[in-house]
């Protein structure tokens, strides 16, 4: 009688240890669940955005991050600058993707005019997620605005400034970017549309062997097909150097007017050496801070709908009057 007594005991008891580590077990898995809820619920009140970049760590994306940061400061929204060190297409859509995987509230990016760029980023709109393009566009998607100048205007701008600089005379070495990009098709064709209202100035490009080149390289083979070459235009964003120094290898008497299409610190260094002539500013910390406004504006569903576009503003940088450097 007592083995059958002491088993009933035995298995008495480990039910009530079962039942304790069942309970247990389910109130800390609810326990677990409050806590996810609570995060998920500060994230809701903290939007999470992420600026991608086609060059992280650049002159122009540090400036846009400047500005970005303070926005998103004042907005209370948590941002991270993601991006890719050298121009890559490839790794930027899986940067996009990664975006949309980890359900970020908001992504604003620099954009590129392809069809698989584009279909990235309209997958990002139709998950819910608004994109925002900053400092080259990527019209044909369906990203909610574009901020950052208008590229067309800045040749504009610069072709106005080198005519009056050149009084209307010159043959212009033209030095454009290893890849060809919508922004300096639109910089070139702003350039070309002012400058062909002067008969005395004659734009020139590299032969097609050397067309898509290191700078110089490009500044060395135009010296060789025209020598009479007075002046350089520089689109690259710091090939005002390389420009310099390939034109003072050729033993001139006098230099060239190189005029740039940025304001990077090294461009203006030589502005202020006197070695470059100008540069062209676009105000990279306002679009970045007008971006995340926008963003926030879109999110809180204020003031909508956004325009197609929001440009900002351009300015030509040059020596001071008083030699003072850079204005």
């Amino acid at each position: 009688m007592k083995k059958p007594i002491f088993f009933t005991l035995f298995v008495a008891i480990c039910l009530v240890a079962l039942t304790i580590t069942l309970y247990l077990m389910l109130y800390r898995n609810d326990d677990l669940d409050l806590s996810d809820n609570m995060e998920s619920a500060d994230n809701q009140t903290s939007p999470h955005i992420v600026i991608i970049s086609q060059e992280q760590g650049s002159y122009v994306m540090n400036e846009i991050q400047k500005g970005a940061r303070s926005a998103a400061a004042s907005h209370g929204m948590l941002i991270d600058f993601w991006g890719v060190y050298r121009s890559n297409v490839e790794e930027l859509i899986k940067q996009v993707d990664i975006a949309i995987a980890s359900k970020v509230d908001g992504i604003i990016i620099e954009g590129v005019d392809r069809p698989d760029f584009v279909q990235i980023i309209n997958k990002a709109t139709f998950r819910g997620i608004p994109v925002v393009m900053i400092n080259s566009d990527a019209p044909g998607s369906l990203r909610k605005t574009y901020v950052g100048s208008d590229h067309y205007q800045e040749g504009i701008v610069m072709g106005k400034h080198i005519a009056q600089a050149l009084n209307g005379q010159g043959i212009i070495g033209v030095i454009t970017n290893m890849e060809s990009s919508d922004t300096d098709k639109l910089r070139q064709k702003g350039l070309r549309e002012v400058l062909a209202q002067y008969k005395g100035i004659q734009l020139v490009y590299a032969s097609k062997d050397n067309e898509h080149v290191q700078a110089n390289a490009q500044t060395n083979d135009i010296l060789n097909h025209y020598p009479k070459v007075n002046a350089f235009i520089g689109l690259p964003t710091d090939s005002g150097k390389s420009i310099v120094q390939a034109g003072d290898s050729r033993s001139r008497t006098h230099g060239y007017d190189v005029f740039m299409f940025d304001n990077s610190p090294q461009t203006v260094k030589l502005i202020q050496e006197g070695l470059i002539e100008s540069g062209l500013s676009q105000h990279y910390e306002e679009m970045g801070q007008m971006s995340v406004d926008l963003m926030k504006r879109w999110l809180d569903s204020e003031q909508l709908p956004l325009n197609k576009r929001y440009f900002t503003p351009i300015s030509v940088v040059a020596a001071s009057a008083d030699g003072g450097g850079a204005k």
